[in-house]
């Protein structure tokens, strides 16, 4: 039982670091769509896939995330955060 609660733990904290990144764009290469369907927004920036991929140690999964990114950009506009967040968990 006890491993089955770190399994959802996990997949809750992979959820959540999937709902950080939806603050993304798309880079070329990669269509909106195509990266909707894998859980990236437009707002998507690349910093965001390097965190990902520190955090939950899947190549696959940064890889597709880099598709989808943009390059940060060092304006007061960039540091804007979401105030919230809904994460929803699928058994």
């Amino acid at each position: 039982r006890r491993a089955s609660l770190g399994g959802r733990m996990c997949r809750a904290l992979v959820s959540a670091l999937a709902l950080t990144l939806l603050l993304a764009t798309t880079s070329d290469g990669a269509s909106s769509v195509g990266c909707r369907d894998l859980g990236f927004t437009e707002t998507l920036v690349c910093s965001k896939c390097s965190r990902l991929e520190e955090m939950v140690k899947d190549e696959q999964l940064a890889k597709e995330c880099r598709g989808c990114c943009s390059e940060d950009v060092d304006d007061a506009a960039a540091s804007v955060k979401a105030a919230s967040a809904v994460l929803e968990v699928c058994t």
